[in-house]
This record gives C-alpha cells, sequence and structure tokens, in this order.
C-alpha cells in the first residue's frame, strides 16, 4: 500500500494528490475536496469506490453554496480526465448525494474492486453508476494515465512563461479545429504574471464562463477574460490580438 497522507481535510496518496494539483493547473481552479481514498465504509452511497487508494471527490458549489455554472462543472471534469482520473459530474438526480465530480485515478495500485469496475466502465463508454448508463462526457483522454500526461507535461508546475505562450500560438496554427480551441481555452487560465492577482483570476473566469453561458464562441470568451486581466505584457497583449 502507498503512504496514506492527509490533505486539504481528506485522505490521499501522493499520486493521486499530484494528480489533483495537475488538474487544477490545467483549468485554473482550486478544488474542494469532499471526499478522499482510503476510507473503507465510511463514505455514503460510494459503493466501496473510495475503500481504497485512487478516489476522490471535488466540490461543484462555491463557498456560498451556488452550483458552478454548467461550463465550469464541465472545465473540471475535462481537467481531470485530461491528466488521468476517470471522472464523472454526479448530482442529486442519480442519489442521495449533493453536486460533485466523482474521480478514480486510473492505473492507481491502490484501487479499491469498486473504483477498479467504474475504470473498466468508463473505457467502456458508460457512466460508472448501477444504471450502467452512457458516459456523457468527453471521450478525448480515454486512454490518458497520470504517468502518460506527466511525461509530456515534465514542467507543468512551472508558471506559464510568455516564450511557452508564443510556441502555443504557433503550434496551434498548425492544429485542427477543435485541438486548437482546447489550447487556447487552457492558455488563458495558465497565463500568470507576478502582478496578477487571485481577484483578477476570479474575474477572468467568471467574464470567461458569463460568455460562454450566454451562448459566445470561446474565442468571444477569451476575448472577454482577456479584457478583464490586468495588461502587465504589452507585448504578449499585442501578440494575442494578432493570432488569438
Amino acid at each position: 500500500m502507498q503512504k496514506i497522507l492527509r490533505y486539504r481535510g481528506v485522505r490521499l496518496n501522493q499520486r493521486t494528490i499530484d494528480m489533483i494539483e495537475a488538474a487544477e493547473s490545467v483549468c485554473d481552479l482550486t478544488f474542494v475536496l469532499t471526499q478522499g481514498s482510503y476510507n473503507p465504509g465510511g463514505v455514503q452511497g460510494s459503493a466501496g469506490t473510495h475503500d481504497g487508494g485512487g478516489a476522490v471527490d471535488i466540490s461543484l458549489k462555491d463557498a456560498k453554496g451556488m452550483l458552478f455554472p454548467r461550463v465550469r462543472r464541465e472545465r473540471i471534469r475535462s481537467a481531470t480526465r485530461q491528466v488521468g482520473f476517470a471522472s464523472w459530474i454526479r448530482d442529486p438526480s442519480q442519489a442521495d448525494w449533493p453536486w460533485h465530480t466523482h474521480a478514480i485515478a486510473i492505473g492507481d495500485r491502490d484501487l479499491s474492486p469498486a473504483a477498479a469496475k467504474q475504470v473498466t466502465a468508463y473505457k467502456n463508454g458508460r457512466n460508472g453508476l448501477v444504471s450502467n448508463g452512457r458516459d456523457d462526457g468527453p471521450r478525448n483522454w480515454v486512454n490518458m494515465t497520470w504517468e502518460k500526461w506527466a511525461k509530456a507535461h515534465p514542467n507543468w508546475r512551472d508558471p506559464f512563461t510568455p516564450a511557452q505562450y508564443a510556441n502555443l500560438l504557433k503550434e496551434m496554427k498548425i492544429q485542427g479545429d477543435a485541438t486548437r480551441k482546447e489550447m487556447r481555452r487552457q492558455a488563458i487560465w495558465r497565463l500568470r504574471f507576478q502582478t496578477q492577482t487571485v481577484d483578477d483570476c476570479l474575474a477572468a473566469g467568471q467574464a470567461f464562463d458569463n460568455a460562454i453561458a450566454a451562448g459566445q464562441s470561446v474565442d468571444e470568451a477569451m476575448l472577454a477574460a482577456a479584457r478583464v486581466m490586468v495588461p502587465v505584457n504589452a507585448t504578449l497583449a499585442e501578440m494575442a490580438r494578432k493570432n488569438g
């Protein structure tokens, strides 16, 4: 068994913690964890998925108890899938539980049998519930594992620099439309500079979500977020205008 650590009020192993922090870096959000791992029989309604390692539940409500907008809920699900979780959005219509993202770390050697079955269900396009319904999330990252993602992103803990963003813009031009949109979305959340405050990041995120909720395109939402952000780098801003 891997070493069990206390992290944000729940029990997890280091691999799962790394995956959570990587997913946060992808979507530029800090998750609130409501359930962790290594809790045999202690998580009501989990059917044993939290008995072993690699399992975590992420709240989909803010500090005031308000449900996140749909686009933010889906952003969290996508981010967790990108780094190697089998994850789903769970809501009260499915069972007696609050809104949350339920995530199982694919390949964790401490998975409970129930969690391992959910990974299989995810790979088969199902929702991981007793109903065995269709998975309604993106299938882009079904074969992703933490090891694959970490190898492809060796510097994921480093700040996102203007030079890295410039390289991203170049790559966008030669990628397909879906990939290009995904890269743009990731880029806006990862733009971090020393003079940018937490409030600036939150305001930019809200501007993005509001634009999507209003039916605007991803590009328009990017511009809405950029207008909120402090223009700390004139060269980068000009580059973004020309290429984005």
